[in-house]
This record gives structure tokens, C-alpha cells and sequence, in this order.
């Protein structure tokens, strides 16, 4: 079966090639012919492959707040399935056949801060039918609380059936580079026999600070701050949050300038593009 190349596809190739890969089992695990392959790392995609502005889903979605009254926008308005999960599109498409077919499995989603990563864990976690909060199946453990006792006490609790949802349990550790060093002697013993309807997520900005063996036991999955897509769904995420909250379309200077704050040396970040929108709406920008 072939793959669509996209951009966000066709920088992760290039980032492959020029790390030493060879192209042809490339192309073969696309199902694309490595000479068409070639041609798009030299020259980007021909322009009937290019994605027009309408093709991006972020384009046809109208958002809808997930949480009543003020707040921060980036949880106001966090998606609450993998569909509704932008500028990520591989990466999603994964996760979605995942949470078709689900077994105990431990994920790695590093990248840049801002692309989503934490986002597309908690959507995860939606999709397999999961509650909200650890008596739903959820459960979050920020970057100072990865002591080894933590964990300890983490893992025993996914040996039991939540309260509510489907009966998966989700963990997501969040910066798990920080974790203490005892922390990640337990996770490397804990994910070896993980129990039954439980899936970890671990996110990370700089996955190169963990262990080989760290990462061996997880599937890496890298979140993309380049290319056109997640450029798009920024720009169509701020869009449609400006949309549900002001009624009206939102100035096109507006949007400049917000992009050219969320994009820092060619990197884009959904979050700083959202924060960057809270306040220009707090100050009643128009």
C-alpha cells in the first residue's frame, strides 16, 4: 500500500537521508518508487501533490470550546479525539490504527515544545474510551514528580480497573527527560510486562537525553515543527479559536503577527501561537 507524500512526510525523508538511510528501503516502506522518491528530497513535491489550503482538515472544522467560561485558551479548546488533533498527520494516522486495534504498549512522542505532543496523549486516551482524571483511566505525572517512588506507585495502580470508561488506562509522563535516574530503572522493568488494557505515554523535547534501553522499549514517534502542515494548522487553529470567541473572522494583520511570533527560527509552535492569540484578545485586539 503507498503513502501520500505530504511535506511533513517529505522533511522527515530528508531528515533520514541525510542522516546516512538508504533510499531505496525507504521508498519501499512508503510503497513509492525510490526514483520519484529521490526526485522529491532534490526538487520538494510537484505541484499537483502540493496540498491546497482547503485540503487541510484544521480548514473545514469549526472549533468548539471543551471547557465552559474563561481560562486558557490551550486547554479550552485542546482537541478531545486524534480527528480533531492537527499538523500532525502521520503521526496521528499511527495512533489512530493503534487505538483501532489496541495492546499494552509504551510510546515516545518527542519534538519540539508546542506541537502537540501532550495533546495527541490525552486524545489518545479519548479514543480508548477513557474518562477524564485517574478514576476515568488517566493519569498524568509532571516532570518534578518522576521520582522512582512515583513510578512505583504509578504502576501499581494500572494493575487495577478504573471506575469509569472503558477499562484502559492511560499514563502520560510528561518531560520525561527529567525524570530521576532510579525513575527510569523502574519504567525499564515496569514496561517489559506492562498490564492488560494499559498504554504509557512519554513526551519529551530531548529524547537524546534518555537511555537506549529507555527508548528501545518504546515505539518513538516524532512530532514534526516544520513544513506546511503544522505552519497550516496553526494559522487555522488561531482562526477558528478568534472565530468562537469574537464571532468574526480574524484580521489578516492580526494573523501575521501571530504567526511571526509562534515561528522561531523556522520552527513553529501550536501552543505560542495560541498564547500569543490570548493576548491579543485580553487586550481587545480587533
Amino acid at each position: 500500500m503507498s503513502i501520500t507524500l505530504t511535506p511533513d512526510l517529505l522533511e522527515r525523508c530528508r531528515a533520514r537521508r541525510a542522516s546516512g538511510e538508504s533510499l531505496k528501503p525507504m521508498a519501499a516502506e512508503l510503497g513509492i518508487a525510490w526514483q520519484r522518491l529521490d526526485k522529491a528530497i532534490r526538487n520538494g513535491l510537484p505541484r499537483r501533490d502540493r496540498p491546497a489550503p482547503d485540503q487541510n482538515p484544521a480548514d473545514r472544522v469549526q472549533l468548539q470550546p471543551r471547557a465552559p467560561g474563561g481560562g486558557l485558551l490551550i486547554e479550552k479548546y485542546r482537541p478531545k479525539t486524534l480527528g480533531e488533533v492537527f499538523g500532525q498527520p502521520a503521526v496521528i494516522q499511527a495512533l489512530r490504527q493503534y487505538a483501532g486495534a489496541p495492546y499494552p504498549a509504551a510510546f515516545l512522542f518527542s519534538g519540539e515544545t508546542g506541537t502537540g505532543k501532550t495533546s495527541a496523549a490525552l486524545a489518545l486516551a479519548s479514543d480508548l474510551g477513557c474518562g477524564e482524571g485517574p478514576r476515568g483511566g488517566v493519569t498524568m505525572i509532571a516532570s518534578g514528580e518522576q521520582t522512582a517512588e512515583a513510578v512505583r506507585e504509578c504502576c501499581e495502580r494500572m494493575w487495577y480497573t478504573p471506575m469509569g470508561g472503558s477499562g484502559w488506562k492511560v499514563v502520560i509522563v510528561n518531560e520525561c527527560d527529567r525524570m530521576h535516574v532510579q525513575a527510569e530503572i523502574v519504567w525499564l522493568d515496569a514496561l517489559e510486562s506492562l498490564p492488560r488494557k494499559s498504554t504509557v505515554v512519554f513526551t519529551t523535547n530531548k529524547p537524546q537525553k534518555l537511555s537506549q534501553r529507555f527508548r528501545d522499549r518504546c515505539v518513538s514517534m516524532g512530532f514534526a515543527s516544520t513544513g506546511y502542515q503544522i505552519t497550516k494548522a496553526a494559522e487555522c487553529c488561531v482562526k477558528g479559536i478568534w472565530m468562537a470567541e469574537k464571532g468574526f473572522g480574524m484580521p489578516e494583520r492580526i494573523l501575521k503577527a501571530i504567526m511571526a511570533e509562534a515561528t522561531q527560527e523556522g520552527r513553529t509552535s501550536l501552543r505560542r501561537a495560541v498564547m500569543q492569540l490570548q493576548t491579543r484578545l485580553i487586550g481587545g485586539e480587533a
